[in-house]
């Protein structure tokens, strides 16, 4: 197995990530597709655009195309774009606007990994917030907890989701639970699973 943090960094220098983006956009739809007509109770989930497809004009027509081509809702196939991206596309507003023209959800990953700023919450581009998880990582101190607290009431008075990424503990599901944060993943609640053990839980 390769992690993504080895073949990611390599297919965004040789140009390849572009069709890497639309692979993983394309079998999330057919799989999502598969399921719906096996009378699957469904969830959406979210697929990861790179930096580099941001800069492709039609990116928005492409990916609502190939949701429309396989027969899939884009509300079930929400798009996330990580919050250094955000920041560093100029154009952000317009796609994001494009986006969600067409159905889809937007989600900013990775925030407060580094970039963390009130500008990415004031863009008024983005539906869910995934807060990074290094900064849950902040639970168990006390500065990094109000800083946690600050945020997601910010977030949420914004008329902004926050998903806590990367929950690995009940200390930090209770914490997170009591600042009505709206959704939670992490190792807690599951491991990245195979497509097989995924399916399972559908039925």
């Amino acid at each position: 197995m390769i992690p993504p943090s080895k073949f990611i960094p390599l297919f965004e220098r040789n140009g390849m990530i572009k069709a890497l983006d639309e692979y993983v956009f394309r079998e999330v739809c057919t799989h999502q597709r598969r399921w719906l007509d096996e009378g699957k109770k469904i969830v959406p989930i979210s697929i990861n655009l790179s930096r580099a497809s941001l800069y492709f004009e039609s990116v928005v027509k492409r990916y609502h195309d190939i949701a429309r081509r396989i027969g899939i809702y884009t509300h079930l196939v929400p798009i996330e774009i990580t919050e250094s991206a955000a920041v560093d596309n100029d154009e952000i507003k317009s796609i994001a606007d494009k986006f969600h023209g067409n159905g889809f959800p937007l989600l900013v990953d990775d925030f407060g990994s580094g970039y963390s700023s009130l500008v990415t919450l004031n863009m008024k581009c983005f539906d869910t917030l995934k807060i990074d998880k290094s900064l849950i990582d902040y639970i168990g101190d006390s500065n990094g907890e109000r800083l946690l607290v600050h945020t997601i009431a910010l977030a949420k008075e914004l008329g902004i989701c926050v998903t806590a990424e990367g929950v690995e503990s009940q200390e930090q599901v209770e914490f997170l639970k009591n600042i009505d944060c709206d959704s939670i993943q992490g190792f807690y609640y599951s491991k990245p699973l195979p497509l097989t053990e995924y399916e399972m839980l559908l039925d």
